[in-house]
């Protein structure tokens, strides 16, 4: 599930990502650099995670469909749903789970 973002009317430069009805248990922190000779393979685990594009753009496969995402995109990965993320460029992404 890709959640955008929306601009806080009260607090310039900031942007509020909505995940009512998601929860995820943090256990791990990681900045991740994907290129094309390096993909994040499709895999799944009991976790979920949310994953923060930090720069450039791909392709992110959930729940069995692929969606393209660029910097300021927010996932939200669902326990046992198969995820992965690829890209024809280089793509700079936080991983929360």
């Amino acid at each position: 599930m890709i959640v955008a973002g929306r601009a806080d009317a009260g607090e310039p430069g900031r942007t509020v990502y909505d995940l009512a009805g998601f929860e995820v248990q943090v256990s791990h922190f990681v900045v991740r650099r994907t290129g094309p000779d390096n993909p994040f393979g499709p895999h799944r685990h009991e976790r979920a995670e949310l994953w923060y594009v930090v720069d450039g753009s791909g392709w992110v496969l959930d729940e069995g469909q692929e969606r393209r995402v660029t910097a300021g995109d927010l996932v939200a990965i669902r326990p046992w749903s198969a995820h992965g993320l690829r890209t024809e460029g280089q793509v700079t992404w936080i991983c929360l789970g």
